[in-house]
């Protein structure tokens, strides 16, 4: 079937140039992963067509690569490279290690890509928006990725199209489970709040951890973040409710999401992606138009509106504590002008009390993590209520409404319990400084930050600078 010299004690990890795997000849060594090297190959006898990706096994028989071919097969997509052809390359010794040829990506990952173009705030959003496509994609097939990072993301050379890569942890329906871990597959920096919460509540449990389409949304989260800041967020501490049961209520955000170089629907949408609660996340088919519309606004700015930088390598950390914020309802543009209250969780919310306890840093996950990355996001507060007098006064004046900010019924209630009422419209409040929260598009009222509440399908004003309407 395959042609190998049996004198040559060759290894799939390092094929020489040259070397026959089934019809491919290998052109030259692309890269290699956990499970598996990478190669350029062509076919040959036509070596004048393109070549393709050939990824070899590194072990005898590894049954990932069966389930690699079979979820590729099942995808047709702009996106992600096609199946050119699976097989075995078998070594001198006899050992199969399963193959598979791919379209080849003349690309750069993600983020040196970033590194070396320091792509806007635009650029940033239209390229996310393309992994949201392609996610969108798998999840209404009940497929995931599993392992999605910026590792995994190349943009070709010419054109600047991305495409999500290395499937071998993917998973569809009726597809056999092949390890016996708790966890599947998948990189520890990346892994969603809910799937590190079953580790820490079944310890000595058998009980496998079972993903969905929310964890790709996490980990697509966990990219935007480090494509915008250079920094990953962390998981906060584990908290205990009343019985003993453990909880987690927070994340460690970098101080750089909040800073004014990432521009407002970026980091709204980044927030809504890292959201804590799996259900109160943004799923991947309203993340895709979100992040088109929000590239279009940072396209056509009104006049009253600055340009921010573009997203730059990550600064020297800092500690920066926000909360989380329980959430309802459907995604549509819901935070408009917000950025700080979608912390931890999604859609309209709250934040924490101005005297929210802070977290301790947890320890930097890796995947090549830039250094400084033990930047504290916050803890959750059960409630939000408008600041008694006794709280510092920090400016005299209410708020003023914005066109389109939602109002509350004819109950007084806003749409969110964890919402409040201010001069006759919904607030969430927040608890940082004034410098956050400008940076944020608040506005401070007796030492709490609010931020405004957008009904859905509301134009998003400028909040930027410019005093809402009276």
């Amino acid at each position: 079937m395959l042609n190998d010299s049996a004198s040559s004690p060759l290894h799939p990890a390092l094929l020489p140039l040259g070397t026959q795997v089934g019809p491919w000849r290998v052109v030259d060594w692309a890269g290699r992963g956990v499970n598996g090297a990478v190669y350029r190959a062509v076919r040959i006898g036509q070596e004048h067509l393109p070549p393709v990706a050939l990824k070899v096994a590194m072990l005898p028989e590894d049954p990932r690569y069966g389930r690699e071919r079979e979820l590729l097969s099942r995808t047709l997509h702009p996106h992600i490279p096609r199946l050119v052809d699976s097989g075995f390359w078998v070594s001198p010794t006899g050992a199969r290690h399963p193959f598979v040829a791919m379209e080849w990506v003349d690309g750069v990952p993600l983020y040196d890509w970033a590194r070396m173009f320091r792509p806007s705030a635009a650029q940033q959003l239209r390229l996310l928006a393309q992994v949201a496509l392609t996610l969108q994609y798998l999840h209404v097939q009940d497929a995931l990725h599993r392992d999605l990072k910026g590792a995994n993301l190349l943009i070709r050379r010419f054109d600047n199209r991305l495409f999500v890569t290395d499937f071998g942890s993917g998973i569809y329906p009726d597809a056999t489970s092949l390890t016996p871990q708790q966890l599947p597959p998948g990189t520890p920096a990346y892994r969603s709040p809910e799937a590190w919460l079953f580790t820490q509540r079944h310890r000595l449990s058998s009980e496998r951890y079972r993903p969905g389409p929310a964890d790709d949304v996490f980990a697509l989260g966990v990219t935007a973040c480090v494509l915008a800041t250079g920094k990953y967020p962390e998981m906060g501490d584990l908290q205990k409710d009343a019985q003993g049961h453990g909880y987690l209520d927070s994340l460690r955000l970098p101080r750089a999401l909040f800073s004014a170089r990432v521009e407002p629907p970026l980091r709204e949408l980044i927030l809504h992606m890292l959201a804590i609660r799996p259900e109160e996340r943004i799923t991947a088919a309203e993340l895709a138009p979100a992040l088109e519309r929000a590239a279009d606004s940072l396209h056509s700015p009104s006049p009253a509106a600055s340009a921010a930088p573009s997203a730059q390598p990550a600064q020297p950390a800092r500690r920066h504590r926000l909360a989380h914020a329980a959430t309802s309802g459907a995604f549509l543009a819901r935070a408009a002008g917000v950025a700080l209250l979608l912390l931890l969780g999604v859609r309209d919310g709250a934040g924490p009390a101005p005297d929210a306890e802070p977290l301790a840093a947890g320890a930097s996950p890796s995947e090549g993590a830039p250094a400084g990355l033990g930047e504290t996001a916050a803890s959750a507060s059960p409630t939000a209520s408008p600041p008694s007098s006794s709280q510092p006064v920090a400016a005299d004046t209410l708020p003023e409404p914005y066109e389109g900010q939602t109002q509350p019924d004819k109950k007084g209630r806003c749409p969110h319990p964890r919402q409040v009422v201010l001069n006759g419209v919904c607030w969430s409040r927040i608890g940082v400084n004034r410098e956050e929260c400008d940076a944020s598009t608040g506005h401070m009222y007796q030492g709490a930050c609010y931020v405004p509440i957008f009904a859905p399908g509301a134009q998003r004003p400028n909040t930027s600078g410019a005093k809402p309407p009276r």
